[in-house]
């Protein structure tokens, strides 16, 4: 279950791993008062990790092979915050409990066509050695069905190839990274379901363009 406090809603805390969402009102593309903000609460972190996120299904691990430009990130290592920033695409948290292993993806429209969530479990069965049945998918706040209109070419598209998740011109990204979740084997899967477009606590481009951005987190302990 969430847990909430000011501008923050923990999602996921154990004795080895802790994932949360933040969305302090000074929150933008910039990542330092991110950091600056969750440091003094998360002690333990000693890093926070951002992509340049590129709307693809890159992933890349956190070694000496990191590459920036990517949509997911996946390590082992203690204390190093792997961040991800949105204003409505899904953000995506994995959490390997039996191989303490912790992935988090950025998931728009097109990372979900592309199943960025597949690729990360690939990555981190190669890596970590990890089964699906071993995986917790947390999706954190993202836009909700009702507020996602889409037309023209990505409607044609979203018509031939992902009907069961369009409701006329209303595309449910949570429910086909349900779906993609499921077909992978992973059972355990907790929905924040909150909506950046409905919820004024969070920030939402389709809504206003803003250039503020949620920060979505998760972490293992040492």
């Amino acid at each position: 279950m969430a847990t909430n406090r000011q501008d923050y809603i923990t999602l996921l805390e154990n004795d080895f791993a802790k994932a949360f969402v933040a969305f302090d009102q000074d929150y933008n593309i910039f990542r330092a008062k991110i950091c600056n903000n969750i440091f003094p609460w998360e002690n333990s972190i000693k890093k926070c990790v951002f992509l340049n996120q590129i709307h693809s299904n890159i992933i890349t691990h956190y070694n000496k092979d990191f590459h920036f430009n990517a949509d997911g990130i996946m390590s082992n290592e203690k204390n190093v915050a792997l961040c991800i920033l949105s204003a409505d695409c899904l953000p995506l948290l994995l959490y390997d409990d039996k191989n303490k292993a912790v992935a988090a993806l950025h998931s728009g429209r097109k990372g979900c066509f592309e199943n960025i969530l597949k690729e990360a479990v690939l990555k981190m069965q190669e890596s970590f050695n990890t089964q699906t049945k071993n995986l917790k998918l947390i999706i954190s706040a993202g836009i909700c069905a009702k507020n996602y209109e889409i037309n023209g070419e990505i409607l044609n598209y979203s018509k031939e190839n992902f009907v069961p998740f369009l409701h006329e011109n209303k595309l449910d990204l949570k429910a086909l990274i349900k779906f993609q979740a499921k077909e992978l084997g992973i059972k355990d899967i907790f929905d924040i379901n909150l909506c950046t477009f409905d919820d004024e606590r969070f920030f939402s481009y389709r809504k206003n363009q803003t250039p503020k951005r949620i920060v979505s987190v998760i972490y293992l302990k040492d």
